[in-house]
């Protein structure tokens, strides 16, 4: 369908705005989303090149659906929006996105420790492989995605619940400008508009609809990470969840989406083999470590241990002990759990040679 008012997107989303709801299912009522902008009388106080100008003045752009940058995969959603607010340079980081893998990452906004330490590592060897990152600047597992991605200087997408001048949580607001440096903070909401509970589901059909699989690593039975994936399977997106241990609440979540058929994930490489693209690009060759880097991470690589316990184990002085723990655990080789045990969370790099006793 046409119409004679090309910035009916940017319309709506006033309108929707103005009404504080959303419009998708009155757009489907309507017969589409032109149609409903033009059935009613709605364009009344709409000023379109005065909007855009004060949107130019707050540093927002707005990347309407009929674009060329807005992305292919979200338009084929139900219900898509009907464009999307972002921070500056959001046309060019959608953009980017095409032609290459686009991966979500979710889960619990009160993770365990090792939960937020594989999500890291997960989302950093998928954006040193050339995927985008997508996920919802939430608290936990979200924010460690995002943060994987920025490790390595990949790409990486947030979607908010609210305007884009309104992050959500507020302590993520350094994160969130860091994202927007070369990716894109972005949003379907007018700026001005404040989170509400009902609006952060309705921001999940983004992240699953501009993704090409859903990666879940920690979530409750009754968690938004698993409406994301709910999204994802209506769509026919690949999910994936990371297994945990039975029993536990951060386990439930996960390991029912396994039961329903979602592909098992411990790696990046398991996303590499479930999302079939011809972007992906190689893994890149882990730098070496050191020799006592290596000997600490051999021990804890066994089972979960303590620092007295690993000075026991390699021989080495306990200053020794806790440098290489401290590497290696910002190195996400290795996570630290509240007891103060330390576990494994990635293969070691190769040890570098030249240490008698790494």
């Amino acid at each position: 369908m046409t119409t004679a008012d090309p910035d009916w997107p940017l319309g709506l989303a006033w309108l929707a705005h103005v009404l504080a709801r959303d419009l998708q299912r009155a757009a489907r009522e309507a017969g589409g989303p032109e149609a409903l902008w033009a059935a009613r009388g709605a364009r009344e106080g709409f000023r379109a090149h005065a909007m855009r100008e004060e949107l130019g003045r707050m540093g927002i752009t707005h990347v309407p659906i009929t674009s060329s940058a807005y992305p292919d995969r979200l338009r084929t959603i139900f219900d898509p929006p009907f464009g999307l607010f972002g921070t500056a340079g959001t046309g060019s980081a959608l953009r980017l996105a095409h032609g290459v893998p686009c991966v979500a990452i979710v889960g619990s906004r009160r993770p365990t420790i090792a939960g937020r330490h594989l999500a890291r590592a997960i989302a950093r060897d998928l954006a040193a492989r050339g995927a985008v990152i997508i996920s919802g600047l939430a608290r936990g597992i979200d924010a460690a995605a995002h943060e994987g991605a920025l490790e390595v200087g990949g790409v990486t997408i947030a979607v908010l619940g609210s305007g884009v001048d309104r992050v959500h949580p507020r302590r993520h607001l350094a994160l969130a400008e860091r994202i927007a440096c070369g990716g894109a903070v972005a949003s379907e909401y007018w700026p001005g508009t404040e989170p509400a509970p009902w609006r952060f589901p309705a921001r999940n059909r983004i992240v699953a609809g501009m993704a090409d699989a859903v990666v879940v690593v920690e979530a409750a039975a009754r968690s938004g990470a698993l409406i994301t994936a709910d999204f994802a399977m209506e769509n026919g997106t690949p999910v994936l969840a990371v297994p945990g241990w039975p029993g536990a609440a951060m386990s439930a979540g996960c390991n029912a989406l396994l039961r329903a058929g979602a592909a098992l994930c411990e790696e990046a490489d398991d996303v590499v083999a479930e999302v079939r693209h011809g972007a992906w690009r190689e893994a890149p060759v882990p730098a070496a470590a050191s020799g006592t880097d290596a000997a600490v991470h051999a021990v804890v690589a066994r089972e979960p241990i303590g620092v007295d316990a690993v000075v026991a184990a390699t021989g080495l002085g306990a200053g020794e002990v806790a440098a290489a723990l401290a590497r290696l655990e910002i190195s996400g080789l290795v996570a630290r759990d509240p007891g103060g045990l330390f576990r494994a969370m990635a293969p070691a790099p190769p040890a570098e040679r030249g240490d008698a006793r790494g």
